[in-house]
């Protein structure tokens, strides 16, 4: 019997229910789907209406509104998932992704009785290939950590919502680590589980060529005529890590995927360093909040190596305080989630490829408080203590 889940949420279910939605929310389906402050508000305002108005259905009406509270349905209703499972649930982080998101995370949680855990999918931007790869390579990186956390029998893996190239590459992430993957159909039954395919990794010739696989993990296509002997050699032993498109060569998800292991990080990882105090106040007050930590912190990592505007908000939100416009700081105010809040200040030194976390808010009101004042005088006389091990060890 299964006891988690692992699922992809699609945007079904806001559709399943837009004549409701443009009812209270006109202009919801014309809302550009780059978030916003203003878009997150009406996103959480759709989220608390729709989630009111569906929760008193019949587990089997609802189950019809989606493929992901389907396959939930499906399994309990035949047995195969206790009554209470933990469920890690992948959504897109665009408007209307985040909001069938938590639409399904709350409806999982309240007819359901799961307890979920909703983890952010960054920029799956189809119109950008390196971009596309970045953000599909951390995708597969997360489904793997989440995986990871159980073991196949008692996990069942749904990659069924979202884009495909979310099923197809799920997949291969699940297989690495012999997990079958699970397909339901929206209105559908039947669960129709694909065996996990042996894939094999020669884990040396990671290791042996991390020096010349670093040039593509870090950057993105690059001129094939204009590569060495050896790094033409290097794509010609591994296609399967390699997209080449008109005289351009890069990493694709998956190579990235690969490169991308926690068990790799002394290879492609920058050094993570927290001020000292910051760790000790963490280790003693919110100790149980490192996880959450650390999955921020890789966050923040990705947002600033993707070089992408749409991240400026998140990684520069120094510049929505009108105090603080104009000045030179040494560090910049990242705005993680809000379950919990998460807002940390942090600077990237090139000379020493390292992150510094000078502090970190878990409190909105202690944040709001603290924030021009810690960060005008943040960089001043730190001692810092190295927790990359501890983040990817």
């Amino acid at each position: 019997m299964y006891q988690r889940i692992i699922i992809t949420s699609g945007v079904s279910l806001i559709f399943n229910n837009k004549s409701m939605i443009e009812q209270g929310f006109p202009d919801f389906f014309s809302t550009p789907e780059p978030l916003t402050d203003e878009s997150t508000v009406t996103s959480d305002e759709v989220i608390q209406h729709l989630t009111s108005e569906l929760a008193h259905k019949e587990s089997d009406e609802l189950g019809k509104l989606s493929a992901e509270l389907s396959m939930v349905n499906v399994l309990q209703k035949t047995d195969r998932l206790v009554k209470q499972p933990y469920i890690t649930l992948f959504y897109t982080d665009t408007f209307k992704g985040r909001t069938a998101g938590f639409v399904n995370k709350m409806l999982l949680e309240k007819v359901y009785g799961a307890t979920v855990r909703a983890r952010k999918i960054f920029e799956l931007n189809v119109n950008n290939r390196s971009m596309l790869n970045r953000a599909l390579g951390k995708y597969l990186s997360d489904v793997s950590s989440a995986l990871q956390e159980g073991e196949p029998k008692t996990t069942c893996f749904a990659p069924i919502g979202g884009y495909k190239v979310m099923t197809s590459l799920g997949y291969l992430a699940g297989a690495l680590h012999n997990f079958p993957t699970a397909y339901l159909h929206e209105g559908s039954t039947v669960i129709h589980e694909i065996p996990a395919v042996n894939i094999e990794v020669n884990e040396s010739f990671i290791q042996e060529n991390h020096d010349l696989l670093k040039k593509f993990f870090v950057g993105d296509c690059f001129e094939y005529d204009q590569l060495s002997p050896e790094e033409k050699e290097l794509i010609k032993k591994q296609t399967v890590m390699f997209d080449q498109v008109e005289g351009l060569v890069e990493l694709n998800p998956f190579g990235r995927f690969l490169c991308d292991q926690d068990k790799y990080y002394k290879f492609f990882k920058s050094q993570i360093k927290f001020d000292k105090s910051l760790k000790r106040t963490i280790d003693r007050r919110y100790a149980n909040y490192w996880e959450n930590v650390y999955d921020e912190v890789k966050s923040l990592v990705f947002q600033f190596e993707s070089k992408s505007a749409n991240y400026r908000g998140t990684l520069y939100h120094e510049s929505d305080f009108s105090s603080l416009k104009d000045k030179d700081l040494s560090y910049h105010l990242f705005k993680g989630g809000n379950e919990p809040i998460f807002r940390a200040l942090w600077n990237y030194n090139e000379t020493d490829d390292s992150y510094y976390i000078a502090q970190i808010w878990f409190d909105h009101d202690d944040y709001e408080r603290e924030i021009v004042r810690t960060i005008e005088s943040a960089g001043h006389k730190n001692d810092w203590v190295n927790i990359t091990n501890d983040l990817y060890g």
